[in-house]
């Protein structure tokens, strides 16, 4: 069923026509994809888990915990997380029926941007363990900013262990700590992943944006 998701999101992203401005853009449009395609028994928007269902919780200074999107199909669950990191550029938009450019925000920080990807991934992990229903789900990661591509220029940077370039693969097993990133690892503690993880950035049909299925 995960791959069966997995090839839905790769088409449906594939044949959007439009450019994604906000995360929410993304989020709403998969969430009326699923919808639409009636594969599922539910299809759940922002999906609360209170945080004290789930001990322990590495990130326990959070109270609510919301699931971007949740598949339920034969009382099985699959979580759906998304992140999408941008720099500056311009894109066509329609507002109010008329063909605009938008300028996108720059977020920087890739140092946090890839550390937040990895957190996605051991919270979905974390919702397999807990929960006898949930099933292995999916994080998105989306970006026109060319950075999260390459690899760190030294291996021993600060984020080099959450480091999603091309090609990347991470063994079940493996420990994600910071190598000595002061400040920027507070509130971020490392964590050891459950599965095995290949990142491999796919094109999306419009101009520098691509994302990662993992």
């Amino acid at each position: 069923m995960r791959q069966t998701i997995l090839d839905q999101i790769a088409t449906a992203l594939a044949n959007c026509k439009k450019h994604f401005i906000r995360e929410q853009d993304i989020q709403f449009y998969l969430y009326t994809y699923f919808l639409q395609s009636g594969n599922y028994d539910n299809v759940f928007y922002e999906y609360h888990v209170p945080s004290e269902l789930m001990p322990p919780y590495l990130w326990n200074d959070v109270h609510n915990i919301y699931i971007d999107i949740v598949l339920e199909k034969n009382n099985e669950f699959y979580p759906i997380e998304i992140k999408y990191k941008t720099t500056k550029e311009k894109l066509s938009h329609l507002v109010f029926g008329q063909n605009v450019n938008v300028l996108l925000g720059h977020h920087g920080a890739q140092n946090i941007g890839c550390y937040d990807f990895w957190k996605d991934i051991k919270r979905i992990e974390y919702f397999e363990e807990v929960f006898h229903f949930v099933k292995r789900g999916i994080v998105i990661f989306a970006s026109n900013d060319p950075s999260y591509m390459k690899p760190p220029r030294n291996t021993t940077i600060g984020y080099a262990p959450f480091s999603i370039h091309q090609g990347r693969n991470v063994a079940a097993g493996t420990q994600l700590n910071w190598n000595g990133a002061g400040s920027t690892a507070n509130g971020r503690p490392g964590f050891t992943v459950n599965h095995d993880y290949t990142i491999s950035w796919i094109k999306l049909p419009f101009q520098h944006h691509y994302y990662i299925l993992a």
